[in-house]
């Protein structure tokens, strides 16, 4: 299979590259940053080497706080494969080098692996390149994914490919015994020490970038986080009676807070009676509605702000991450597009005195209801977010407990 690979499906790929990133700016972007890759430096000590193809970066990050913390001597070189998180991961002051991954053939790959020499590879969820792991295997370097999750294949063709690709791995540490269980089917034996992604949002939560204390609610408000127009629609429909008597405040933060945007969500609550204020003015919202936030990288914090949240993208086609909102304790909502994520999927499980942690909803009208409850409702409002809070931090450690492995 390797032979086919080699000959027929990797150069086949590399060489319709050019042609298909006519047509992709994401694609142009990535054969820039490889044409145009700098030269990689002579360690002092052999680096550890962590793949995140792209926002598994975020899955990285605690791991690499908590190697730092142990041995700060060594280095961290973060390779990824996608140009979409690359200035995150140039920025982040845990990572010593960072690098493209090279284009997957027997050339490239070998001259990369010789030249970094690292003394181990981790890679992040489940960007597995045959030749790039074929190449670290002949140099005897061993081979580590983390925070590793495997649905049942859809099909036979599916089933061989995920054997094959994971056959060049050393060990599999995965997420849930679930996972554990479906590897194990597929003749891989893995050990379940969690989410190392639950590690690195407690760290962003409880090490906030700082916000304008005037502007902070005081009243029961709910966030929309990372939302769309979709979703938008919809909790400005369920909430509007609730923000004109003025029992609830909205914080509305869209995916994409471009000019246009800004001005058609302005348009739609003045439609709607509603009053608002923009983040980045600074104006004090007291006596507005809603606050529009038209900046971007602060969503995490701006949970802590708030009691209820709905997740942006769950109106529209695929859910953007619970684990934020879950972290900060809130009540939250999903719409029916959300099975995309495990998170949303796992928490409508746990129960919080008869509450799920997340709950879905159909509409605007279900939203309300649900809202109405727990305004009318402190005692449970305050008891449910402190169970959210614990269900959240009793998933913590999977990343000491990876460092812990990896030393052996």
């Amino acid at each position: 299979m390797m032979l086919f690979y080699r000959l027929i499906i990797a150069p086949t790929a590399i060489m319709l590259l050019p042609v298909l990133s006519l047509f992709s700016r994401k694609l142009r972007a990535g054969l820039s940053l490889r044409i145009h890759q700098g030269k990689i430096p002579k360690f002092e000590n052999r680096p550890i080497w962590i793949h995140a193809a792209s926002g598994e970066f975020e899955y990285a990050k605690a791991l690499i706080r908590e190697l730092k913390a142990r041995r700060p001597e060594i280095p961290i070189a973060v390779t990824y494969f996608s140009p979409t998180y690359v200035q995150a991961i140039k920025k982040s002051e845990l990572v010593d080098f960072c690098h493209p991954l090279p284009l997957d053939l027997p050339g490239p790959c070998r001259s990369f692996v010789k030249s970094l020499n690292p003394r181990q590879l981790l890679i992040a969820r489940t960007d597995l390149w045959p030749e790039l792991l074929s190449q670290v295997a002949r140099l005897g370097i061993p081979k580590t994914v983390f925070s590793y999750t495997q649905k049942k294949p859809k099909n036979f063709f599916q089933k061989i490919l995920t054997r094959w690709r994971l056959s060049f791995v050393d060990a599999i540490y995965c997420v849930s015994e679930t996972d554990r269980r479906e590897l194990e089917t597929l003749g891989f034996v893995a050990e379940v020490i969690g989410d190392t992604r639950y590690d690195q949002v407690h760290h962003r939560l409880t090490h906030p970038k700082s916000l304008p204390e005037h502007l902070k609610p005081t009243k029961p408000t709910l966030i929309l986080g990372s939302g769309w127009e979709a979703d938008e629609g919809v909790v400005i429909e369920a909430l509007s009676p609730l923000l004109k008597a003025k029992r609830l405040k909205l914080i509305l933060v869209p995916h994409e807070p471009t000019p246009q945007h800004i001005t058609h969500l302005k348009k739609r609550l003045t439609r709607a009676d509603l009053s608002f204020a923009l983040y980045s003015t600074g104006e004090n919202w007291d006596s507005k509605t809603t606050l529009i936030v038209d900046q971007v990288g602060i969503l995490a914090e701006l949970y802590t702000w708030a009691d209820f949240a709905v997740i942006g993208g769950s109106f529209k086609s695929s859910v953007h991450s619970v684990m934020e909102a879950l972290g900060a304790g809130l009540v939250t909502y999903v719409g029916p597009f959300h099975a995309n994520n495990r998170e949303a999927v796992e928490f409508q499980q746990v129960m919080i005195h008869d509450n799920q942690s997340v709950t879905c909803v159909q509409n605007a009208q279900e939203l309300r209801c649900k809202i109405e409850g727990w305004i009318d409702n402190e005692h449970a409002l305050r008891l449910h977010q402190q169970g959210v809070k614990q269900e959240f931090l009793r998933r913590l450690g999977a990343s000491a407990q990876l460092c812990n492995k990896i030393a052996q």
